[in-house]
């Protein structure tokens, strides 16, 4: 009898694991799949993008694994774990858009990952609604496919604050390396935020929410700190070297002490930006924000007091910086859906939390409509190329309502939850094909895409000009050195020049074409595809018209060759 039951716990615990580790797969395999639609054929979009995807390629191609160069030049933006993730993603796939772009799209797939088996403690009956709800919002949908630093970054601060809350409540020395290794990779991601968010965490944790004696003598704070710093000096000593000293001076001086106190590329101050933008980059999940505030009044604790600081930490970092953009507060984004996924699945929602989620549903799903109805009043797509691009994004914020909205019926609505699975499904399958018809959209309307196929013959000695036009995109895609507004305009062969001619705003050209006025750079049927491109040659001179995804705005260039 012993031997029986033995049998059939050892039989339920191996049935247990296996529903693990498959629900652990299809977590990831949901986020990459979802990440990776359209990254394939979205071309790399100024002006991060291109940065970080060529300086990973000049690194490998001059094997200095030490500093990234751009353009021929230092870039010291960053340091380099992103580079040396790209170029071994590179070493396996080529180069490519979507080797450029897959350790963000892995890095915020494991993230997700992570985000499931942390919510184990706050959401055991619906731990898959914090990575699900995670993935679909707007921020991580932009962030988590782009080729940048960001979502490394993200992921080495959320496994730094998962391993801090488990060292408050006990000493445990597999999370005190987790932590400090953690805080060493975040820092070698994109520098000293990784380490802000959790001092200011801990600062708002300690003396704001919780206020009651938390013992941090579990972080061994010295030794850790100087096993952290040990990780980085292995690269940034020699780095520092070999530049001698403008690593630190043009990295930390001046894109992150200078941006606090100028703001970046003359953007204008928004007061309380950071408390207004969260509805929106973490859209549609934005719309359980008054479950959020529920549950941290009714189920009040030392982790939910640890989760609130953690989400506020980055807002009130970056609340006092003078470069304002939305994507600096995603550290804190993990936080929110932790505490949305413990709402779901204790807090039962109150009038408020239904108001103001129906408030917000009611608010984008109108916000899409009206777009697709612009889409479709703006005539034929021989007139306003753009109607594709306008129409995909129309459905795609209408798609993630839907797939948000079933979410939550699933969760509250035991009787018809075969209902909200085939909504989720459907959803899902078409977001994903909307994806991949909106990145050949803008595939076949970026100006740099349509010019590309002219640098294919260009020889490596070509000397490269641009005026106007000084988008990253062009050193990418012809993997050449290029001159920005050169003074002098003297042409020697070889060489490749482009001049822009006009440069239309989309907010001001759309708004024409809605209100019936013909644009130039819109109305018009366009002269120039990538498949009518002269053939590339010795010489040759054009013009050709395209989306400047960097400035999000249409522009007219006119080019010449002669090799």
């Amino acid at each position: 009898m012993i031997e029986l039951f033995n049998l059939s716990k050892n039989l339920i615990l191996n049935n247990t694991r296996l529903c693990s580790y498959l629900t652990i797969a299809f977590v990831f395999l949901f986020s990459f799949i979802f990440l990776s639609a359209g990254s394939f054929s979205l071309p790399l979009i100024d002006r991060d993008e291109p940065r970080f995807a060529q300086a990973a390629r000049e690194m490998l191609e001059k094997k200095n694994y030490l500093v990234p160069f751009f353009n021929g030049e230092y870039r010291l933006d960053k340091p380099p774990l992103i580079y040396w993730l790209m170029i071994f993603s590179y070493s396996l796939l080529g180069i490519n858009e979507f080797s450029a772009r897959l350790p963000s799209i892995l890095a915020c797939s494991i993230l997700s990952v992570i985000l499931y088996r942390f919510s184990s403690s706050y959401s055991p009956r619906f731990r898959l609604f914090v990575p699900l709800s995670f993935i679909c919002s707007v921020q991580t949908l932009i962030h988590g496919r782009l080729a940048t630093a960001d979502m490394v970054m993200v992921l080495f601060v959320t496994l730094a604050q998962w391993a801090f809350l488990n060292l408050l409540h006990k000493k445990s020395w597999s999370w005190l390396f987790v932590f400090w290794i953690s805080l060493a990779l975040g820092f070698l991601a994109k520098g000293p935020i990784s380490w802000l968010v959790p001092l200011f965490t801990f600062i708002l944790f300690r003396f704001v929410f919780w206020r009651k004696p938390s013992s941090i003598l579990s972080l061994y704070f010295i030794p850790g700190s100087l096993f952290c710093l040990g990780i980085i000096s292995l690269w940034a000593i020699p780095a520092l070297i070999e530049t001698k000293g403008l690593f630190w001076k043009i990295g930390m001086g001046e894109h992150v002490i200078r941006r606090g106190m100028e703001a970046f590329d003359n953007r204008p101050f928004i007061p309380f930006y950071y408390f207004i933008s969260p509805f929106l980059s973490l859209f549609p999940a934005s719309a359980f924000f008054g479950l959020f505030v529920e549950t941290l009044r009714k189920k009040w604790s030392m982790d939910n007091a640890f989760l609130l600081s953690w989400f506020l930490a980055p807002i009130l970092i970056f609340s006092f910086y003078a470069t304002e953009l939305p994507h600096y507060i995603m550290p804190g984004f993990p936080a929110y859906f932790l505490v949305i996924g413990q709402a779901i699945s204790e807090t039962k929602p109150t009038r408020f939390s239904i108001l103001f989620a129906l408030f917000l549903y009611i608010l984008f799903f109108v916000f899409s409509l009206l777009i697709l109805f612009f889409g479709f009043a703006a005539g034929p797509t021989v007139d306003n190329p753009l109607k594709p691009v306008f129409l995909s994004i129309g459905l795609i914020i209408f798609l993630l309502s839907l797939f948000s909205g079933a979410m939550m019926h699933y969760a509250y609505k035991n009787s018809s939850r075969a209902i909200s699975i085939s909504i989720m499904a459907t959803a899902y399958i078409t977001l994903n094909c909307v994806f991949g018809f909106l990145a050949k959209d803008l595939h076949s309307l970026s100006l740099t895409s349509r010019i590309s196929p002219l640098f294919k013959n260009m020889p490596f000695s070509s000397q490269n000009y641009a005026w106007g036009y000084t988008e990253p995109s062009l050193v990418f895609y012809s993997n050449k050195i290029w001159k920005w507004d050169p003074l002098s305009s003297q042409l020697n062969p070889p060489y490749f020049s482009l001049r822009q001619e006009t440069e239309t705003s989309l907010s001001k050209a759309l708004l024409n074409v809605f209100q019936g006025k013909k644009q130039p750079q819109l109305a018009q049927k366009t002269n120039f595809s990538v498949d009518n491109l002269p053939p590339p040659g010795k010489w040759g001179e054009g013009k050709i018209e395209g989306l400047n995804l960097g400035r999000m705005s249409w522009v007219k260039i006119e080019y010449s060759y002669q090799y």
